[in-house]
């Protein structure tokens, strides 16, 4: 099959090869799923450039969706031929972490090999190694939606959807009234705009560098654009005198420590600070200690707080509804070798997503 394999550290360390095959044959709770649509994404970026600490080489992507294939023999989940969207959670589902709803947290998901060109071992990046034209996963990951969604858009949510969405209804719980502002406004922070938009926030600031992202943002629910188009810009008072004093949930997606500080800043005393942007993982944030002290929540976001075996049937159905954008989100599609072009266009911030197809 073909797939992208990472040899190293840097995007010129990226090819593509025709010799791909799956590690080991199928276990009994294990599905297999031809890959139809997988999103790039900034987290592949970071993946890319080291910033994760992956060993390599690995076949790089996590944010997928696609049909089963074939299934193990204890296989209960979901069936050939269903459509399903791809979770990095490979959680047992039968821990107690699992149990009390927290299947990011369980421990039984370790990295893994997912595939081999020739005698080589490949990782797979965040359990899944979505950049190829198959991958294996356990039954937990391959959460099953309705044929009606695009799979073309449906990618999306294992990711995308999931991390800026969850992080409004899961971990910020936004009510209705609230006042948000979202600093970055990408394919993550658009997510953000439009779940506080679902959950009735009177007031949705977006926050971005780019002019173009101002049309997009306000289509998605902001109803304030600030642009930074300078080092001088003090988004921090901008934000204040918008919001009347501070906002109630101020949400990070650039994953920038200086902007998260930032928001803190932003949120007005009580408020929420949520950091969903994941910079370099050894990076240290440093804030001024009267900043967070009155009151303020810091919540770290991982995944949107997600449980995918609810949460993505609950946004493919919002998408059918007409409430979820999901369509919007995909600025262009690629074959595998479109790899760069994606990263480029991330990299200039000119588009919310690019969607990779295996299959052409």
């Amino acid at each position: 099959m073909q797939g992208l394999i990472q040899e190293d550290n840097g995007e010129e360390h990226v090819r593509l090869s025709d010799a791909l095959e799956h590690v080991a044959d199928l276990e009994p709770r294990q599905v297999r799923v031809e890959i139809r649509a997988a999103g790039v994404c900034g987290s592949d970026l970071s993946c890319v450039h080291g910033k994760y600490y992956m060993p390599t080489p690995l076949v790089p992507g996590h944010e997928a969706a696609g049909v089963v294939v074939e299934i193990g023999s204890a296989v209960t989940y979901c069936s050939v031929g269903d459509h399903v969207v791809l979770s990095t959670f490979g959680n047992c589902g039968h821990c107690p972490t699992c149990e009390g709803g927290d299947p990011g947290n369980c421990g039984f998901g370790g990295l893994r090999h997912t595939h081999v060109e020739g005698d080589q071992a490949l990782w797979g990046f965040a359990n899944l190694g979505a950049f190829a034209q198959e991958t294996i996963v356990h039954e937990n990951q391959a959460v099953p939606i309705p044929t009606e969604v695009p799979l073309t858009s449906a990618a999306l949510i294992g990711c995308g959807v999931m991390t800026g969405a969850g992080a409004v209804f899961n971990r910020a719980q936004v009510a209705v009234g609230d006042r948000v502002v979202v600093v970055g406004a990408g394919g993550v922070g658009l997510n953000v705009i439009q779940a506080a938009r679902l959950s009735g926030a009177s007031q949705i600031i977006a926050i971005d560098r780019a002019p173009s992202k101002e049309r997009t943002a306000t289509e998605f629910g902001a109803t304030d654009f600030l642009l930074a188009d300078s080092d001088d810009f003090d988004a921090v008072a901008a934000v204040q005198q918008l919001s009347g004093g501070g906002v109630d949930h101020a949400f990070e997606v650039v994953g920038s420590t200086k902007l998260l500080a930032d928001a803190i800043s932003m949120a007005r005393a009580g408020g929420n600070v949520c950091a969903v942007g994941v910079p370099d993982l050894t990076a240290t944030v440093t804030y001024p200690f009267q900043a967070l002290h009155q009151n303020k929540n810091l919540l770290g976001i991982r995944a949107g707080g997600g449980k995918p075996r609810r949460d993505f049937p609950l946004l493919a159905n919002l998408y059918l509804r007409g409430m979820l954008r999901l369509d919007e989100l995909v600025s262009h599609t690629a074959g595998l070798d479109g790899l760069q072009e994606a990263f480029d266009a991330l990299k200039a911030g000119a588009e919310a997503r690019t969607v990779l197809l295996p299959h052409g």
